[in-house]
């Protein structure tokens, strides 16, 4: 895992104390950290140019913009053309002398008023843009010269490199619809909970993590902890059959409730069968689905060791439904709640009663989740519920200690009361692909989580697990709009430890 913080300035100002770094020195660094990403894309692959090629970089007033200065300073050694985009003048003594510094070696400056002249004669040779205009300070929203500013370059087809943070995402995710699209984003000394956002997920490219003259781990304090940790790809711990003398009933056994839909609960039954639960039983009446390895059956099995309710499950409303969500209540194992438990008042019970809890909702049905189980002064809108995804993560965890909580979205985002921290974790997962944006999707994820709870797993290790396999399973598709859920099945079954 690596982890992931809200601001990173307390960590640099303890940088420069405990390991007597200057600010230059930290500042050199972010500045050849970006020169080399320049490098990397700053001569088109045709090789041929109107003059020769160009690179832009915005400055702001801050320690980003500075940083823009000396990294035009740098770039002015290499064949390119250098110039310089102010947002005004640098407010900070080093911005001040880096700027000094690069106007004595020959940089060019241009205005606002010049902008927009510039990316259309120079649109031949322009080849990179470079965003140094704010950093992790900004607070939303934008001011006006800088979103005119970004909706021009957001035009050109140059490659676009953010320092540190794309201008317009905040410290904690939320994006102005006119925020630097970057292709890719080099952050400075650790990595920023922002860049993983639901609404960063299509502005910051390619994420690269550079140091700052020190290592990672001495410039991450050990005395302040992360605010977050990014889940990598080995932090999956996928089932695994080592002894030999076993049966079906050494590998748990999932009970799926179904509603009114087969579709729905089946799909969820197929991935947990398929993720290495011994047995699994489709539990209801009518059913339709022909499925031959899934058991049918009207009440929970006795032997069950772990439940999936709510895929399917629509408004119960003959007795035999409400008699299943009924005994779903009184389940004394792990369940995983998905889909239409979170419109249903008796999500509250099961809440209260039951200690291995894992809720996968995706933002409106964390939005019904809220408003059901919390005690707000206001109906929370999915709007509220993206928009401080975190916050009501952390409050709703807080309250229910026992419960794991994976809010769905771009990059999904895990969360689980942790008492010897006694704090509420997150966990985000960014491995997954937008072919993942499909009706079934959740289902196979909900069949994932319970099939590794019925085989023993805790609720936490499920669901980062699961929710892992789910991600790099979708990966193998090689079209972003054709996979389905019984594709996406067959791909979690091919992944290797």
């Amino acid at each position: 895992m690596i982890n992931l913080f809200l601001d990173t300035r307390k960590l640099d100002a303890l940088a420069r104390e405990n390991y007597e770094l200057s600010e230059e020195i930290m500042m050199e660094n972010a500045a050849g950290a970006l020169e080399s990403e320049v490098m990397a894309h700053a001569f088109s692959q045709s090789g041929t140019y109107m003059h020769r090629p160009t690179v832009l970089i915005l400055a702001g007033k801050g320690n980003n913009g500075a940083d823009g200065y000396a990294l035009a300073r740098r770039l002015i050694c290499h064949e390119i053309a250098v110039f310089v985009f102010e947002s005004g003048e640098p407010e900070s003594d080093m911005g001040k002398l880096q700027k000094k510094r690069a106007q004595k070696i020959g940089v060019h400056f241009i205005s606002l008023y010049e902008l927009d002249s510039f990316l259309e004669e120079k649109s031949f040779d322009l080849t990179v843009i470079v965003d140094c205009l704010y950093g992790a300070g900004f607070h939303l929203p934008l001011d006006a010269e800088t979103e005119a500013v970004l909706s021009s370059v957001n035009k050109n087809d140059a490659y676009k490199i953010a320092c540190d943070i794309p201008t317009g995402i905040d410290c904690h995710g939320n994006a102005s619809p006119n925020a630097f699209r970057a292709d890719s984003t080099v952050t400075m000394g650790a990595h920023k909970v922002c860049l993983y956002s639901d609404f960063a997920r299509d502005l910051c490219g390619k994420i690269s993590c550079t140091n700052l003259g020190i290592s990672k781990t001495n410039f991450e304090n050990p005395f302040i902890l992360p605010d977050a940790y990014l889940l990598e790809q080995n932090d999956i711990q996928l089932p695994s059959r080592r002894r030999l003398n076993v049966n079906k009933g050494s590998f748990g056994h999932l009970a799926v409730l179904k509603g009114k839909m087969d579709g729905a609960a089946t799909i969820c039954a197929k991935a947990a069968f398929s993720f290495g639960a011994g047995l699994v039983s489709l539990v209801g009446e009518n059913f339709l689905s022909g499925e031959y390895e899934i058991i049918k059956t009207s009440s929970i099995p006795e032997k069950a060791t772990a439940l999936a309710l709510g895929m399917g499950l629509g408004n119960p409303d003959t007795d035999f439904e409400k008699q299943l969500i009924d005994s779903a209540l009184n389940f004394n194992g792990p369940v995983v709640c998905d889909a239409d438990m979170f419109h249903n008042s008796k999500i509250c019970q099961l809440l209260k009663k039951n200690k291995e809890l894992v809720l996968t909702p995706h933002p409106k049905e964390f939005a019904d989740l809220l408003n059901l189980t919390m005690d707000y002064d206001n109906k929370i809108s999915v709007h509220d519920a993206i928009e401080n995804k975190l916050n009501y993560m952390k409050d709703f965890c807080t309250k229910y200690k026992d419960a794991v909580l994976l809010v769905k979205g771009a990059v999904p985002v895990i969360s689980k009361w942790n008492s010897e921290e006694s704090r509420v974790k997150f966990y985000f997962n960014p491995h997954g692909t937008n072919a993942l944006a499909k009706g079934g999707s959740g289902d196979v994820l909900a069949g994932l989580i319970g099939s590794l709870l019925a085989q023993g797993y805790n609720t936490l290790s499920a669901t980062v697990s699961a929710s892992l396999a789910h991600s790099l399973a979708s990966q193998k598709s090689e079209s972003s709009f054709s996979l389905t859920p019984l594709k996406l099945i067959e791909y979690v079954e091919s992944l290797e430890k």
